[in-house]
C-alpha cells in the first residue's frame, strides 16, 4: 500500500470539494494532497509528488515549487497554460496538459446568451422594472433598436474547440461566420458551420459581432488593440470570453465611451479579481449600459466542470500507466 500512494502521490491546487461536488472525485489509487497555491507547504510536498493538478484560471505558478521535486507531469483542469512558464517546463521535462473541448458547448453557450442579453438591453430591463420604472424603460428599450442574433455576421477570431463550437451555435441561430486563426483553420470544419475564412482586419470590418478564442501567448497578447477596435463597425459588439490580455482594456474603454462600437460582453480581464482601477470599471454611465460584465465564468457549469475533472484523471491515470498522453502542450 506505501508504495502505491508514494508511486502516484498527486498535489492539487484546488478543493477536494470541488470534485466532489461535480461527481468528479480522485480515482482511489491516487493519493492526493490538496493545497492552496500559497500553503508554506507546497514545495515539501513536491518533493515526493510527481504529478501536480492546477485550475485553468490564477495567478502565476512559480517555478521554486518544482526545485528538488519529483514532478514530471501537470494537468491543467482546463484550456488555458498561461499560468505556467513553458520554457521551464520544457527545460526540465516537464510535461503540461490541458483539457481541450470540455468547456466549449459552455462557452459557446454564454457568447450566445450573453450577445442576446446586451442587443436587446435584458440587462437593462430587468434592474429597472425592480425600481418601478417599467413604463420609461420600456420606451427606452424601443429606442436602443434591439437586434437579434439572426442574419447577422459573426466574426470567430481563434478556430480551436471552443471557437468551432462557438460558431457551430451562431451559425444555428441564422448567423453568417467569418473566421481568422494565427494556424490556418481546418477546412473540413470551417465547412462544417458554412464559415469564411479570412485576415483579421477583414472579419473586424465585416462582422456584427466578434468573439474572441484564442490562448494567452506573447502572439496573441494585446492582439486587439487601438488599431483593431477601429475598423469594427459600429454597431458592432465585441466577446471577450478568452484571457483578458488578449483585448487592450484601454482602448476597448476608449472606443465603447467614443461610441466606435456599440459595446462588449467581457468574461475576462488583464488583472483578476478586476482592479477597481480598471478603465472599463470607470465609464461613464451611459457606457456602463452597453458593456456585460461577469466574473470569468463562461466555461463553468456542471456538466462542463465534470467532463474537464473527469478527463484531467483519467490522464493522470495514462501518466502513471506510462501511456501517452492527451493534449499534450509542453
Amino acid at each position: 500500500m506505501s508504495l502505491i500512494v508514494s508511486k502516484e502521490h498527486i498535489i492539487c491546487l484546488r478543493p477536494e470539494a470541488d470534485f466532489i461536488e461535480f461527481d468528479a472525485p480522485a480515482p482511489k489509487r491516487f493519493s492526493v494532497t490538496y493545497l492552496k497555491p500559497d500553503d508554506v507547504s507546497l514545495k515539501r510536498h513536491a518533493e515526493s509528488a510527481r504529478a501536480l493538478i492546477i485550475p485553468a484560471v490564477g495567478p502565476k505558478i512559480s517555478n521554486e515549487i518544482f526545485e528538488n521535486s519529483n514532478i514530471k507531469m501537470i494537468q491543467v483542469t482546463g484550456a488555458g497554460i498561461d499560468r505556467l512558464d513553458p520554457e521551464f517546463c520544457r527545460t526540465n521535462n516537464i510535461a503540461v496538459c490541458n483539457v481541450q473541448g470540455g468547456s466549449a458547448f459552455a462557452v459557446a453557450e454564454y457568447c450566445i446568451g450573453s450577445v442576446i442579453t446586451l442587443s436587446r438591453q435584458l440587462h437593462l430591463g430587468n434592474s429597472a422594472i425592480h425600481l418601478g420604472e417599467y413604463t420609461s424603460i420600456r420606451s427606452k428599450m424601443l429606442k436602443k433598436k434591439m437586434v437579434s442574433l439572426q442574419a447577422q455576421n459573426v466574426g470567430i477570431v481563434g478556430f480551436g474547440s471552443i471557437g468551432r463550437e462557438t460558431a457551430r451555435l451562431f451559425n444555428l441561430m441564422g448567423c453568417q461566420i467569418l473566421c481568422f486563426d494565427l494556424i490556418t483553420p481546418d477546412p473540413v470544419e470551417v465547412k462544417k458551420v458554412g464559415a469564411r475564412i479570412c485576415g483579421l482586419p477583414t472579419l473586424l470590418s465585416q462582422s456584427d459581432i466578434v468573439s474572441l478564442h484564442v490562448p494567452l501567448t506573447t502572439e496573441t497578447e494585446g492582439l486587439i488593440s487601438k488599431t483593431e477596435l477601429r475598423l469594427m463597425k459600429n454597431t458592432a459588439i465585441l466577446v471577450n470570453a478568452a484571457r483578458g490580455g488578449v483585448v487592450n482594456e484601454f482602448d476597448l474603454a476608449s472606443v465603447i465611451e467614443s461610441e466606435q462600437i456599440k459595446g462588449a460582453v467581457v468574461d475576462v480581464y488583464s488583472q483578476e479579481p478586476i482592479s477597481s482601477k480598471n478603465p472599463l470599471l470607470n465609464l461613464s454611465s451611459s457606457s456602463k449600459e452597453r458593456v456585460l460584465f461577469s466574473p470569468h465564468i463562461a466555461g463553468i457549469t456542471k456538466q462542463s466542470w465534470t467532463e474537464l475533472f473527469r478527463s484531467s484523471w483519467e490522464n493522470l491515470s495514462l501518466f502513471f500507466d506510462n501511456k501517452p498522453l492527451k493534449n499534450r502542450q509542453i
